[in-house]
């Protein structure tokens, strides 16, 4: 095919000989069709090639650019004999099914589709970047493929009854065995299915996982680029014991199913050919149906300590960088849930944190560890909470204090030296006593 195509086009002056030359190198390099090669060179357009190929092989050629396929036929062909063969089904006439193909002279290709589909095969003409960019566009990305693969395989294994032990009577709370759930969480099924989801929400680039359940169904959710997306429901039966195994891996009281709890996972894993540290900080709500997980993924990676690439305007970023960077006073950064107050309170931190300066921060959770700050984690369980941390942190000789939770930096007037016991000094030299004053 790739000498006939050469030859129409030298014929019709389509190209010269020194581009089918260069074409048909990048094509021994690279692989494909000779067609795709002078496209991906800028030799022709994708649209002359379809024209070129319509009259060499004599059957219709189609822009699928243009054209809207079923989704319902799409399904007659898996996407593995799609890209095998190059094809895409199109459409569906009585017992006739239009593909179109890159090589219409294929018959082992059309005699596979027709045993598979049982339907009469009516070929028509694409170009393969058209056909290989539809097939990504209507099956999905071969990540996407195998990555549904493999959650059916772990569904499925756990489906089999590798798992019964872990069902359990969730209306009977006093009957709930703690030593069979600690069990049921351990089991590998349980744990693969986990660490599946971990890593694949770090594949996807989600920054929240949801796991919830419901009367008839458990579902998981990804928040990717804001907007959440169901990626699987796992087994019913299978919850409580999915839910123990979190609770396990971040610490939190398994048999506690009334109250919410909140914890945080460290796992490290490899991803893109190098190994990353990841935080997850997990909350666990109880609903009606049983306990509510959410994960904020906390990847150190994508914590910009750059003022200046957090996207505020010139005038804003100027006066927030003079309020922080004064002596004394407060500053306040509020905003609802992903608005990037952690982000922004980070950047700033990162800006006053110099080796004269003693930092310190009193938060719930600590999301990111910080070189050089004294971060310290609220535990309202052993009543370390911010009124302690507050009353012990005046103790510390803190210049800055910053306190996450309820996101608002506190800056003490700055000594510059001691001068005696009880007595600090600031900029100006004035004396103040040791107790610090802070000024709204």
């Amino acid at each position: 095919m790739s000498g006939k195509l050469g030859e129409i086009l030298l014929k019709e002056n389509l190209i010269s000989a020194d581009q089918l030359k260069q074409a048909l190198e990048h094509q021994k390099t690279s692989g494909g069709r000779l067609g795709n090669s002078l496209v991906k060179l800028g030799f022709l357009s994708d649209d002359e090639v379809t024209a070129i190929l319509s009259r060499q092989y004599g059957v219709p050629s189609i822009n699928l650019g243009y054209f809207e396929v079923d989704a319902s036929v799409i399904k007659l062909i898996p996407m593995e004999t799609a890209m095998k063969y190059q094809i895409l089904p199109l459409s569906r006439v009585g017992s006739s099914l239009t593909v179109a193909m890159v090589d219409p002279t294929n018959v082992f290709a059309m005699d596979d589709i027709k045993f598979m589909t049982g339907f009469n095969i009516e070929p028509v003409v694409a170009s393969e970047t058209a056909i290989t960019e539809a097939i990504k566009k209507h099956y999905g990305s071969v990540e996407d493929v195998e990555r549904k693969k493999e959650i059916e395989e772990i569904v499925s294994f756990i489906d089999e009854g590798q798992a019964e032990s872990v069902e359990l009577e969730a209306e009977d709370e006093a009957g709930l065995n703690l030593a069979e759930l600690e069990k049921a969480a351990e089991e590998a099924p349980v744990i693969k299915l986990v660490n599946y989801i971990l890593t694949d929400a770090v594949k996807r680039g989600a920054s929240d996982i949801h796991m919830e359940p419901y009367e008839k169904e458990y579902r998981v959710r990804y928040r990717i680029d804001g907007m959440l997306a169901t990626i699987m429901n796992p087994p019913n039966k299978l919850r409580d014991a999915i839910i123990s195994r979190v609770k396990i891996m971040s610490k939190l009281d398994i048999s506690e199913k009334r109250l919410p709890q909140d914890g945080r996972i460290m796992i490290k894993m490899m991803h893109n050919n190098k190994k990353k540290q990841l935080d997850f900080r997990v909350s666990v709500l109880p609903t009606l149906h049983g306990e509510k997980v959410v994960m904020r993924l906390l990847d150190k990676e994508n914590l910009r300590l750059d003022m200046t690439k957090l996207g505020f305007e010139q005038d804003s970023l100027t006066k927030f960088q003079k309020a922080v960077l004064k002596p004394y006073g407060m500053v306040l950064v509020t905003g609802p849930t992903g608005s990037g107050k952690t982000n922004t309170l980070y950047s700033a931190i990162a800006l006053l944190n110099k080796p004269d300066t003693n930092i310190v921060t009193a938060e719930d959770p600590v999301e990111f560890q910080l070189p050089g700050i004294n971060q310290v984690q609220m535990k309202e369980q052993i009543g370390l909470n911010f009124a302690a941390a507050l009353r012990s942190f005046l103790r510390q000789d803190p210049n800055i204090i910053l306190v996450a939770r309820s996101a608002t930096l506190r800056r003490r007037k700055s000594p510059s030296r001691r001068r005696s016991p009880g007595t600090w000094c600031s900029r100006r030299c004035t004396p103040t006593t040791r107790r610090p004053r802070f000024r709204a």
